[in-house]
């Protein structure tokens, strides 16, 4: 969507920084990442031709994070190792997403694997078992048939991510082959211990994972199951992959982590009165469910919050709301305190969604531009409309002011905001 902004009012357009990324192409960036590990073998080191390999890849939902020539590459090197495609899995670590299309499949892993390797998804409440229990008592609940396969290997990207700091790697396993009530239990450390009106908890944001509690046992889950080998992608702004990293779990996703941390992560001088926050496109905006996880909690870093600043979020959300538990929050109460009691009483990560934008939504103005019926909002104070032009006139209504300090985000759905020194 264009729209135009007063230049007088403009703080700053947020972008990536100016990182220099390597000038090779994307297979070159791929190849050199299989072939130089940081911290483990070579896989050739590490596999056998006899050896059965089980690959955890994106669903659809993370398809932003190109891992079709990723995973085509892969399976030319195990193929080189002499591993044969019967011996080979691919499992699509859906979590709790729903279940995907032979199309999806074939977008995610290119039509020329999929033609050779066996690609299924994995569903979080079947085919389970045990493999230990976390360091807070959780018990992680995985795929079966992943852990019947001698080596496991991960493929996917490292993004911002509002739960667990960052996403990508260990995400792969919980929450992408976990169990249901594994993965609701991981994700329900995002609240505060003290109970209802105690909020989140502060270790529990975007940008942090060293000592945050859902990562933390996200790494013990994975090393449970026993990850022989990651490849993280880093995505630039042209939407392609500007770094990517392979070899052991914890290094390769640090590395990982540096780069996003470089490359996305701004700081601005001084907390706006409104920020205008863009999902960038399918299938980063598929859904409302993924929009809230990803340009909203963005942009919460730059803002003044309370009730007479503003943020809008861009983003279309062509297949609706996306998780019925979030449907159900948004029609089935009119508060965020009675939200946050049943979301801390019957915890889901569609619940958990719900509660915070709607929760936001009582702290500061939130309007979203999609392509949503604004009704569905009618028992919340998030306001719905179609077009930006249309959001910024109701901003200006709604604080009454002629003039709004703003940070534009033209990539909030991965750049994350926040003010120096604060």
């Amino acid at each position: 969507m264009h729209f135009s902004y007063p230049d007088e009012d403009i703080l700053q357009v947020i972008e990536p920084a100016k990182v220099d990324i390597p000038d090779t192409t994307e297979d070159e960036k791929i190849t050199y990442a299989i072939e130089h590990p940081i911290g483990t073998g070579r896989l050739e080191e590490i596999i056998s031709p006899d050896d059965t390999v089980c690959l955890l890849v994106p669903d659809t939902t993370r398809q932003w994070g190109r891992p079709g020539p990723v995973i085509r590459l892969l399976v030319k090197k195990l193929e080189s190792i002499g591993v044969k495609d019967e011996n080979m899995l691919i499992v699509s670590a859906c979590g709790t997403h729903k279940k995907q299309t032979p199309e999806q499949h074939i977008a995610i892993v290119t039509q020329e694997v999929y033609d050779r390797v066996k690609v299924v998804d994995h569903v979080c409440t079947e085919n389970l078992v045990k493999v230990g229990t976390s360091f807070r008592g959780n018990d992680i609940w995985v795929n079966a048939t992943v852990m019947q396969y001698d080596k496991k290997i991960i493929v996917g990207a490292t993004v911002f991510h509002f739960l667990a700091g960052f996403g990508g790697s260990r995400k792969y396993v919980l929450p992408g082959i976990a169990g249901k009530q594994t993965i609701m239990s991981n994700h329900s450390q995002y609240f505060a211990p003290g109970g209802v009106g105690s909020g989140p908890n502060p270790l529990v944001a975007p940008g942090l994972y060293e000592k945050n509690p859902v990562s933390l046992e996200m790494f013990q889950a994975a090393e449970m199951v026993g990850i022989d080998f990651n490849l993280t992608s880093v995505i630039g702004p042209d939407k392609k992959i500007a770094f990517i990293y392979g070899g052991d779990l914890h290094k390769s996703h640090e590395a990982a982590v540096e780069k996003v941390r470089l490359l996305d992560g701004v700081t601005v001088d001084k907390p706006a009165d409104m920020a205008i926050s863009c999902g960038m496109g399918y299938p980063k905006d598929i859904n409302l469910y993924q929009v809230i996880a990803k340009p909203m909690n963005n942009a919460l870093g730059v803002i003044r919050r309370d009730k007479n600043s503003v943020m809008i979020v861009v983003a279309e959300c062509r297949d609706g709301i996306g998780n019925e538990d979030t449907e159900r929050m948004l029609f089935d109460f009119d508060n965020a305190h009675d939200r946050e009691v049943y979301t801390r009483e019957h915890y889901t990560i569609g619940l958990n969604v719900a509660y915070l934008i709607t929760a936001y939504a009582e702290e500061f103005n939130l309007i979203i531009v999609s392509s949503l019926d604004p009704s569905i909002f009618r028992k919340t104070k998030i306001h719905g409309c179609a077009t930006v032009e249309e959001a910024i006139a109701l901003a200006h209504k709604l604080t009454g002011k002629e003039h709004l300090s703003t940070y534009i985000m033209p990539y909030g759905a991965n750049t994350c905001g926040s003010v120096r020194n604060a």
